[in-house]
């Protein structure tokens, strides 16, 4: 990867697969913190605006301990 300046998406998870399989296991949609749209925000990054905190499911979450993340608030970019 070259330092040209382009933009990194998904951080230090970006290889996790975000099968069907996965994104059905995904907590986002149910935590209080997500931004309502999108999923595996540790595997995808994001690019949406994001509420203020109000608690964060991504240590309660099956992704989560599959693939050993560390961190939470992915949704607005902390957990990476």
């Amino acid at each position: 990867m070259s330092d040209s300046g382009e933009e990194k998406i998904g951080g230090k998870y970006f290889g996790i697969c975000p099968s069907f399989h996965h994104s059905k296991a995904c907590n986002c949609k149910h935590c209080p913190s997500s931004p309502g749209e999108g999923y595996m925000f540790c595997a995808r990054g994001n690019k949406l605006p994001v509420p203020e905190k109000a608690g964060c499911l991504c240590k309660e979450c099956y992704v989560y301990s599959q693939f050993a993340l560390e961190g939470d608030y992915f949704c607005r970019g902390e957990g990476a």
